[in-house]
């Protein structure tokens, strides 16, 4: 059913940004260096580049030093075996994050610090698991490899109970082409003490490859979605050359003169979904990620925009006239209202979910502050906010489009 909704509005907010966060974001040169030396969130500004949210730093920080404090292990421990370790650092940090969205943070803000937790849980996996192996094959040389975050977990966008993607990019150094054996390091990677049973162990879900460059030229040239989840991966550890040279060459061989092809494949994506969701903001029960003037809507206009416009935010969109400084701050305000809503969705449930049903409204609409002594006037508040939020999003991506 599709709700009437009078007098909605546009309404600014502050920008609320910090998709893309790490240690370091300096551009790291290629040394010709055959070990690959481990760089913890180290990030090339080629392709995605946000802007960090307000006291977002400060979170990450904490994270960090929490790692540090429990993850660390000595020479010869097997993660496999440290799983309560691992199980208890997730439920400490997921509590602190907790905190932090029923305090007041921004959807940003908690998500990046999803994502931090994440990433400091896969590099310290992975560092034990290759000290391990250098340990035991002192003589060996380690292949080149990158460990790389994708999808939502590549734009730091993770919602607390949302699956986690990464790819494990090598340089096909030492690979048996005839059986696809993978050199050492990469092979204990994957196995029952590397980081892939460990990650199943403590209870994620994860979605993962394992590719070299030349494969992940051949899988975006196939499909549309692939190729997008390239554009905004996100460099975890490992080798950043090795990324670098991943970026550089899906840029060349899958985007460069390519840009009107996908430009339309997402367009048609775009109608599928509307068709699917339903063609308006209004409805009772919206999708958050998928419905009209949702999530996807928003990440959407910033795919194409990066595509065509070579365009990595809103506010290069901005410089190029192409939106207002007004259209910006309403996306962007959007967009974090969107994403905090998903985030108490999760909370909620305890599940990964994307559907606003209407008995959860009430109870999503007094945990995000929506407090009214009428329950009637508390749910009618928050999800006109719901609406006019969706409605900005759709109006304005729908214009650029």
């Amino acid at each position: 059913m599709i709700l009437s909704l009078v007098r909605i509005g546009t309404r600014s907010g502050e920008p609320v940004s910090g998709a893309h966060f790490t240690s370091s974001c300096a551009r790291v040169a290629d040394t010709g260096a055959e070990t690959p030396k481990i760089r913890d969130g180290c990030l090339p500004r080629k392709f995605f580049c946000a802007y960090p949210a307000p006291g977002v730093s400060e979170t990450l920080e904490k994270i960090r030093k929490s790692a540090a404090d429990r993850l660390n292990l000595a020479v010869g421990r097997s993660p496999a075996k440290e799983i309560k370790r691992y199980k208890t650092f997730l439920k400490v940090e997921t509590a602190r994050l907790k905190m932090l969205h029923r305090g007041g943070a921004g959807g940003r803000e908690v998500c990046a610090a999803r994502s931090e937790v994440l990433d400091q849980l896969h590099i310290h996996i992975l560092r034990t698991v290759q000290r391990n192996f250098e340990a035991k094959h002192a003589d060996e040389k380690l292949p080149r490899y990158a460990l790389i975050a994708i999808g939502g977990y590549g734009r730091a966008e993770l919602n607390p109970c949302s699956d986690i993607d990464i790819m494990i990019l090598h340089a096909a150094d030492g690979v048996a082409a005839s059986v696809g054996k993978l050199p050492g390091l990469l092979q204990a990677m994957v196995d029952p003490d590397g980081l892939l049973y460990t990650l199943y162990d403590i209870g994620l879900k994860v979605g993962h490859s394992v590719r070299t460059i030349a494969d992940c030229v051949a899988v975006a040239n196939e499909d549309m979605q692939s190729k997008t989840s390239l554009l905004e991966a996100r460099f975890i550890m490992g080798d950043p050359a090795l990324f670098e040279q991943m970026q550089s060459v899906v840029l060349a061989k899958c985007i460069l003169g390519k840009e009107n092809e996908y430009i339309r494949q997402r367009i048609e994506d775009q109608d599928t979904r509307r068709t699917k969701w339903g063609d308006t903001a209004l409805l009772q029960e919206p999708n958050i990620k998928n419905g009209c003037g949702g999530l996807r809507d928003y990440q959407n206009l910033i795919w194409m925009s990066l595509v065509k416009y070579r365009t990595r935010n809103l506010k290069e969109l901005q410089e190029k006239e192409l939106i207002s400084r007004r259209e910006r701050k309403d996306l962007e305000a959007a967009y974090d209202f969107l994403l905090r809503t998903r985030n108490e969705l999760h909370y909620l449930t305890n599940r990964d979910g994307d559907v606003l049903t209407k008995n959860v409204q009430p109870k999503v609409a007094y945990a995000l502050g929506y407090t009214d002594r009428s329950p009637a006037r508390r749910l009618e508040l928050f999800m006109h906010e719901y609406y006019t939020q969706a409605r900005n999003i759709h109006l304005i991506t729908r214009t650029i489009e």
